[in-house]
């Protein structure tokens, strides 16, 4: 029914129109229109990076959810591994909630990161974001630290390949 896949050339441009956008739903009170050099340097970052990935699920060759990891890029004060990538960028559409896109993103994301020698995900989360720190949970990731960081309480989780 849906279509999961690593982002594909063709869909550069529109995954990271999709990133930006859910972005502003999630965050309206702090990104105005900036974009962050991720997404300005897409490939970069989740193309051609082998610490990258970027995997997109599709209804009717529209982008309804996305889930990636790059390499993690130490603005936080964590004792993370060496090699450690962050999940970053996951989101489906409200519309398709809760029918098992999001795990299904996941597993592949993970399935991809064993794949490729990726030893440890870390991802940080929000309280605010419903069920967020549960799902993470679910699939194996661990709180290791709870902070207040500037607007946000932030929850960073960590999972061991």
């Amino acid at each position: 029914m849906f279509d999961y896949q690593l982002v594909e050339k063709l869909d550069y441009a529109s995954a990271v129109e999709f990133a930006l956008y859910t972005r502003q739903l999630l965050f309206p009170e702090i990104y105005h229109g900036q974009v962050p050099k991720d997404l300005k340097n897409f490939e970069q970052h989740y193309v051609h990076d082998p610490l990258g990935c970027f995997i997109t699920v599709k209804d009717q060759n529209r982008i309804i959810g996305t889930i990636a990891y790059r390499v993690y890029d130490h603005r936080f004060e964590l004792n993370l591994p060496l090699n450690t990538v962050e999940v970053v960028k996951l989101f489906v559409l409200p519309e398709y909630r809760r029918n098992g896109i999001a795990t299904k993103l996941y597993d592949m994301l993970f399935a991809y990161a064993k794949n490729n020698g990726i030893t440890t995900l870390y991802l940080h989360t929000h309280p605010f974001l419903p069920a967020a720190e549960e799902f993470w949970r679910l699939q194996g990731f661990e709180v290791i630290k709870r902070e207040w960081i500037d607007t946000y309480d932030t929850i960073h989780m960590i999972k061991s390949l």
